[in-house]
Parts: structure tokens; C-alpha cells; sequence
């Protein structure tokens, strides 16, 4: 994957300046910065969700992405929340629910999960494509220290096992420190890579 960004603005207002990222499978890095310096907005962009900026982007085929809330299938139960949305079969989705902890809630809508199993849920999904770079918004966010550990742990590990690049937008330099991450700091008005 690799950006190469001119210009990112909302109306007349400047939020992204000139920068270039470059990020191949396998490869780790993160995102930092404080609130409201466009990690986000770049994130969006890298995941081909916006595409009204001035500059380039070439993605791989596999891109998947963990939102900082979980954006399940209320209607729908665990198992097809993987299967519907990213055409994995029933047995792969099994494999990975076991994978991240979930076996024996295929059958649980997302109401009837805890927010960790939901955020666990979400993760399954992002690997049943086999992505080529994992984009990840937050996905820590709001878990108390020991669900943010395991749950750390588990995409440390499901990354390695898998070989997927990870960009990872985050507040906490502990967080990318733990997945292996190069952290690039975002600053400036508009925000540039530092």
C-alpha cells in the first residue's frame, strides 16, 4: 500500500498536508497523535473510504478494517456477521470464532456479547478475508486494561500467524510498542508525518 498525499481538506479548511506512507505486507506501524489531527481521516482514506483528497493511493486487493466500535449485524448472529459480510464459509468462520475465544456463541446475536467478545467478533471478521494490510481505528478504545491486554495479544498473534501489514490509528505509544508497530506521529496544522 502506499499514499501519496498532497493535499486532504473539509471545505476550506486544511486537515492533511504533503505526506507520503508506504506500508507492505507484513510490515507494522501506527498512527499517533492527538485528538482531531486527522489519524482518522487518514485512515479513511488508506481504506478507500474517501476519496475526495488531492494525491495517490495504490492499495492491495485485501484490505480489511476494525472500526473503534464493533459495526456488527444486530439482525444477524455471530457466525453470519463473518460468513454474510465477508463471504467466508461457515467452517472458516467457526475456526476463527474459536481462534479469538468465541467458540460456542456462533448461534448469539451481537446484543447477547460483552463489548470484548464483540470487539473479538469484529477481529475474527477482519481476518476472514485473509487481508493483506489490517487497518485498525482505535479498536482498543474503552476496554478495561485486561481486556485491552488480551485482546492486544490476540491481534499480535493472529497478525503474525497471518503475515498481514497493520496500520493502526492509536492514542497510547504502549499499544504500538506491543504490536510491533513503527510509530509516525501526526502534528501540524495541516498534519503532517513527523
Amino acid at each position: 500500500m502506499r499514499l501519496e498525499l498532497r493535499a486532504k481538506s473539509f471545505g476550506n479548511q486544511p486537515v492533511l498536508g504533503p505526506l507520503t506512507l508506504s506500508v507492505a505486507r507484513g510490515q507494522r506501524v501506527a498512527l499517533l497523535g492527538p485528538s482531531g489531527i486527522g489519524k482518522s481521516t487518514l485512515l479513511r482514506i488508506l481504506a478507500g473510504l474517501d476519496r475526495s483528497f488531492d494525491g495517490r493511493l495504490t492499495a492491495p486487493e485485501r484490505l480489511a478494517l476494525v472500526f473503534q466500535e464493533p459495526t456488527l449485524l444486530p439482525w444477524r448472529q455471530a457466525e453470519a456477521n463473518i460468513t454474510l459480510t465477508t463471504g467466508a464459509t461457515p467452517a472458516r468462520a467457526r475456526a476463527l470464532m474459536a481462534e479469538v475465544g468465541l467458540a460456542g456463541h456462533e448461534a448469539k446475536f451481537p446484543r447477547q456479547l460483552s463489548l470484548g467478545q464483540q470487539r473479538r467478533l469484529s477481529l475474527a471478521r477482519a481476518f476472514a478475508t485473509d487481508p493483506g494490510i489490517l487497518l485498525m481505528d482505535e479498536p482498543f478504545a474503552s476496554l478495561d486494561a485486561d481486556t485491552g491486554a488480551r485482546m492486544l495479544d490476540l491481534t499480535e498473534a493472529l497478525l503474525t500467524r497471518s503475515g498481514a501489514g497493520l496500520v493502526l490509528v492509536t492514542h497510547d505509544p504502549a499499544e504500538a510498542a506491543r504490536l510491533g508497530a513503527t510509530a509516525l506521529r501526526l502534528a501540524g496544522s495541516p498534519a503532517v508525518l513527523g
